[in-house]
């Protein structure tokens, strides 16, 4: 049997995308991780990667195999989570993925609380709407309100709420114009999030009755993050689709309107996205814990939620 070191290390280089970040990100020399790989595929005579001075691409085995890697340094990391877990304290870097709207209204006060808690967990925040691939972006947990049914069997994805959007707009937009049918909508420009998608359209949901409505839309404004939208609904430019608990506010104080109160604009369903439970460490164990427990007993206070 091969070492397993060398495994490691075509592990690390794949994930880090390459020999020199995988030697920064370790502390590994690259002139030895380039030759225990190299050793590695003449001993099996196959190729796992396809380098030069400029390039750097791993083959369809190597990419097997590294699949094949994580899950058995998923299990080494579980054999050392049972003694991880003798320490009295969750600790170590958690790196989180989150929309910027969802943690400004939903997660930052969970996440200080848990970071309050747990003094020795760091955390790096990459605050994006972003669809972020974990492995590629080194992300340990992806949080995201999603709409459609998941597409990546090899990701745990826990839903943990339904969340519900509505229809706003500014009053500088609609100048004391109050909308009753949904032709009325075409009248104004539209700001949606999103900006690679073949067709747009809002999907609404009667609150009492079991109605649907698709009203397709060809938006003015596109942006690939929620707070450019929220911003530019704001500002005038446009009616959008918003997290009712985001704009719950701003239709208060009279900043935004409601449009069209009784139907909500789509049901999105909150998410923890993670690569493994085996290996998990217990610092992410407790952060997925106080996330749940969290956001489902927000439901019970917040008319944004969906029980």
């Amino acid at each position: 049997m091969h070492s397993f070191d060398d495994y490691y290390y075509f592990y690390l280089v794949v994930k880090h995308g390459g020999f020199s970040a995988a030697s920064e990100a370790s502390n590994i020399t690259k002139s030895k991780l380039s030759r225990r790989i190299l050793e590695l595929e003449n001993k099996f005579n196959i190729r796992l990667i396809e380098r030069s001075t400029r390039h750097f691409k791993v083959t369809a085995l190597g990419q097997e195999f590294y699949n094949a890697c994580c899950k058995v340094i998923a299990e080494v990391e579980c054999a050392e989570n049972v003694l991880l877990r003798q320490k009295s304290e969750p600790q170590g870097l958690i790196k989180i993925s989150c929309p910027t709207v969802m943690m400004h209204f939903q997660i930052r006060s969970l996440l200080n609380q848990f970071l309050k808690t747990y003094p020795k967990v760091e955390i790096e925040l990459e605050l994006t709407s972003r669809r972020v691939d974990l492995i590629h972006d080194d992300i340990d947990l992806a949080i995201r309100t999603n709409f459609q049914a998941n597409e990546d069997s090899n990701l745990i994805v826990r839903d943990v709420i339904k969340t519900v959007h509505c229809l706003v707009a500014s009053p500088t937009l609609l100048k004391n114009r109050k909308i009753e049918y949904f032709p009325e909508l075409h009248e104004f420009p539209s700001i949606v999030l999103g900006t690679q998608k073949q067709q747009y359209a809002w999907h609404l949901h009667h609150l009492e009755q079991n109605e649907e409505v698709n009203i397709p839309l060809t938006p003015r404004i596109k942006s690939n993050d929620l707070a450019g939208v929220y911003y530019a609904v704001k500002d005038g430019l446009g009616i959008a689709d918003l997290p009712y608990l985001s704009v719950e506010e701003d239709i208060k104080n009279g900043h935004l309107i409601h449009i069209l109160p009784e139907w909500c604009s789509n049901i999105g369903t909150v998410q923890l996205v993670y690569a493994s439970r085996k290996g998990q460490r217990l610092a992410m164990e407790k952060l997925i814990d106080t996330l749940v427990e969290g956001l489902r007993s927000l439901a019970n206070h917040h008319s944004g939620y969906v029980i």
